[in-house]
């Protein structure tokens, strides 16, 4: 996640701001919002318990202090590089942001620290400077400038919701844009300023009900090649990604980096799906590739078997050609196949065929 500003940090920022409070004003706010070395959010009870006074009186502390801060006349200068940044995002992305998108844009590193003061300023301070729009049943928080046509907006991206649907599978940005155009809404997209595709998926992330996956498609929440649930769609989605086999161990390692959930994969778990599941064929020592991509089930034996039905009388160079496509082994495993007379028979030409 890339960012244009330069400000040392969102940590530093709020820090730096709060500093001019008054003790408590600055602890209410920094336990309210999880800030500073505070790791998590506090109640008002919690506070008012420590403090000794009631939940509304530290609902108060909370709101003066707040008032405070955007008074402070550091504000103007130390906010208006963010200011300017979030503009400038909106504007190349159609006009308007959900406000995870744009957090995304703003945030340097994924630190929770950093998280937290960033959501602190964008909700607290800056949020009454800007059109920020709270989150509906189908829409996430949405930030969009005075010109951004919100309620047009909100449509073109319910119209590309119908369409991922109705295509049924999950698509790259480039195929959904070009599926769009012959749509009426398509002439908006192209009229705004910034790239269609980054107006796109701008759009897209309007919606709760619409995701990207690690293969950077978008499609529905709820289907398994966005959002998988099973270990087993978790997998699949890791051998797309990669393109090629891989032992179950490296696949349950991936999908712990790839982070979709919070359930951590475990080898042992991994194989079992492998095993279990027929989209998966083994071709090595706990190599597994996708059948999708043209692996045959089987032994070894078997593979040979295949080949030699669908080519004929052939050499060992060749079988071993065409066999260590399909499997992960040692040449002299092919060999020592081929030497099973019940199955294969070595012309005088020193061909082999399958025994008639």
């Amino acid at each position: 996640m890339t960012s244009k500003i330069k400000i040392i940090s969102y940590a530093d920022l709020v820090d730096s701001l709060l500093a001019n409070l008054p003790e408590r004003e600055r602890e209410v706010l920094q336990r309210r919002n999880g800030l500073a070395d505070y790791s998590e959010a506090h109640t008002l009870e919690q506070i008012g318990r420590d403090f000794n006074i009631t939940r509304e009186r530290v609902r108060q502390i909370e709101k003066e202090g707040l008032k405070k801060v955007r008074a402070l006349d550091a504000i103007k200068t130390k906010l208006s590089e963010l200011k300017s940044a979030i503009l400038e995002y909106l504007k190349l992305n159609g006009g308007l942001m959900s406000e995870t998108h744009l957090k995304e844009k703003l945030l340097k590193e994924e630190i929770v620290k950093e998280i937290k003061s960033l959501d602190f300023i964008l909700s607290y301070i800056l949020s009454e400077e800007f059109n920020r729009v709270e989150d509906k049943e189908d829409y996430n928080v949405i930030w969009h400038l005075d010109d951004a046509d919100l309620d047009e907006s909100l449509e073109i991206a319910s119209a590309l919701k119908d369409l991922i649907e109705d295509h049924g599978n999950p698509l790259h940005l480039e195929d959904l844009a070009n599926k769009f155009k012959s749509h009426k809404f398509y002439q908006s997209i192209e009229q705004k300023e910034g790239e269609n595709q980054a107006i796109l998926e701008a759009l897209l992330r309007l919606r709760k009900d619409i995701a990207s996956n690690i293969l950077e498609q978008w499609g529905l929440v709820d289907w398994s090649t966005i959002k998988p649930k099973r270990m087993t769609d978790k997998a699949y989605l890791i051998m797309l990604k990669h393109g090629k086999p891989l032992h179950f161990a490296e696949v349950s390692d991936l999908i712990n980096q790839a982070n979709f959930d919070r359930k951590k994969a475990c080898p042992a778990t991994v194989h079992n799906e492998l095993i279990l599941d027929d989209k998966y064929v083994l071709v090595g020592r706990g190599i597994y590739a996708l059948k999708d991509w043209g692996y045959q089930e089987g032994t070894v034996s078997d593979i040979i078997s295949n080949i030699l039905k669908e080519n004929g009388s052939m050499t060992k160079n060749e079988l071993l050609d065409e066999v260590l496509k399909q499997r992960m082994v040692q040449k002299t495993t092919v060999v020592l196949a081929l030497m099973d007379k019940s199955k294969f028979a070595r012309l005088n030409d020193g061909r082999y065929q399958l025994v008639k």
